[in-house]
């Protein structure tokens, strides 16, 4: 699961405890009322927006960005991106399941324990705390957990998926790394003023002249979230614009380099890419540790049989010989002293370079400690005894069959993240889409 999905289930319970509030309003005779001047708002496809469905996430949102400290000065602007993010999501669901995509209760489940175990509870108590704030709340969470599932898979094979990575990319993402002292992430804050594939002069003149209006009122002091909330044709719009935190190599290229001189709080120059015109701000750094240099150990094996191995008596015989092993010639030795034992039993006794991770726990500490040209005592084992010999040691930042895979993996989320609004607007453009 990504990142991505596993924060929007960490609000989670937060989100069905303001709707349980907010449950509780919509019960008052007045809303009683309001419910019977429920009325259409929006038609997308097939489906429709009722007012009361808007009216209930205008509150969510209302309740989120307050506790992110983003004053709400202008309502109908809000209220105006609340119902484009229904739209959104409604539409990705509508692609989700016309392309056959979906959700087992097996994926639902292990997210509700995931929350369970998280909130330090089992998932008995979970489904009792969620009915006890809401009716049927427990259902409710599976709703809205298999929706954010169906739209993470979603746009895993429509936009990840498409993302190609070629080995000269992941070549150039490793000697990044190499160079880097640490792994640095960022969190920005992102205002999309988007254009429409084939925008005419005027629409482009149009929406830069937005763009440097919003950028000269960022320079004059005024939020920058807020102004997001207001104004961004970005997904994460009713965020403040917060991207979150992502690694630099995910950071859609054409904000690489506006992001570069950048000190936190700064926000950038207007951006043009093919989806519109972009301002980034630089809302926070850090650092995540050393960079991907690692100990490895270059391991021998041998395996002297054995019927019977009493585990609390190792044979003086084989003490003595780990004892004085010194040299790989002394660890080749074994061959000629044990001829008896069956070839393909010691045929992969060359282990090779192995981080202390794909090196049993058990023996772990004592590798570590241990200094080159030396053996560890024989170990007890289902078909004998057998000998460690630790040839060298080294620090080495050669990329892993598992650092090429993650190294894959940011490059496709920086290719995804900037195809991602452009294939959002798509989405829209060949729907049917009415505002009442």
């Amino acid at each position: 699961m990504t990142k991505l999905i596993q924060n929007s289930l960490k609000k989670t319970l937060q989100m069905l405890a303001l709707s349980a509030s907010f449950a509780t309003i919509v019960a008052s005779p007045t809303a009683s009322a309001e419910q019977l001047l429920d009325k259409v708002v929006a038609v997308v496809n097939d489906q429709i927006i009722l007012k009361s469905q808007l009216d209930s996430k205008m509150f969510e949102q209302a309740q989120s960005l307050k506790a992110q400290n983003i004053p709400i000065s202008d309502t109908a602007a809000l209220r105006s991106q609340v119902l484009d993010s229904l739209i959104f999501e409604i539409l990705q669901e509508q692609r989700a399941k016309m392309i056959g995509i979906h959700v087992s209760d097996d994926e639902i489940n292990n997210q509700l324990q995931a929350i369970a175990q998280e909130n330090k509870l089992s998932l008995y108590e979970l489904r009792n705390r969620l009915n006890i704030e809401m009716a049927n709340g427990f259902e409710k969470a599976r709703e809205r957990i298999e929706k954010q599932i169906l739209i993470q898979k979603l746009r895993e094979r429509e936009i990840l998926s498409q993302a190609q990575v070629t080995e000269n990319e992941i070549q150039n993402y490793l000697k990044r790394q190499k160079l880097a002292n640490n792994n640095t992430q960022i969190r920005l804050g992102h205002i999309l003023i988007a254009l429409p594939e084939s925008a005419t002069a005027q629409q482009r003149e149009q929406a830069l002249n937005t763009a440097k209006q919003l950028k000269q009122r960022i320079e004059n002091g005024e939020d920058f979230n807020q102004l997001a909330v207001r104004h961004s044709d970005g997904a994460r719009a009713l965020q403040g614009g917060d991207l979150g935190w992502m690694n630099e190599q995910e950071v859609p290229t054409f904000f690489a380099d506006a992001i570069v001189d950048l000190s936190v709080g700064q926000s950038s120059a207007i951006i043009e890419s093919p989806s519109g015109f972009h301002l980034i701000k630089l809302m926070d750094k850090q650092s995540s540790g050393a960079g991907n240099e690692q100990v490895q150990y270059h391991l021998y094996r041998f395996i002297v049989l054995s019927d019977k191995v009493d585990r609390m008596n190792t044979p003086q015989q084989l003490l003595d010989i780990t004892q004085s092993m010194d040299s790989i010639q002394d660890f080749q030795k074994l061959f000629e002293r044990y001829p008896d034992i069956p070839k393909e039993v010691n045929a992969e006794s060359d282990l090779g370079w192995r981080t202390l991770d794909r090196i049993p726990p058990v023996i772990q500490n004592d590798v570590a400690k241990m200094g080159a040209k030396n053996a560890l005592p024989p170990l007890a084992t289902d078909q004998g005894w057998m000998i460690l010999y630790l040839d060298d040691v080294r620090k080495t930042t050669d990329a892993s069959d598992q650092e090429r895979k993650e190294a894959i993996q940011a490059i496709r989320s920086r290719k995804a993240n900037e195809m991602f609004d452009l294939w959002l607007r798509r989405l829209r453009d060949e729907a049917y889409v009415q505002i009442k």
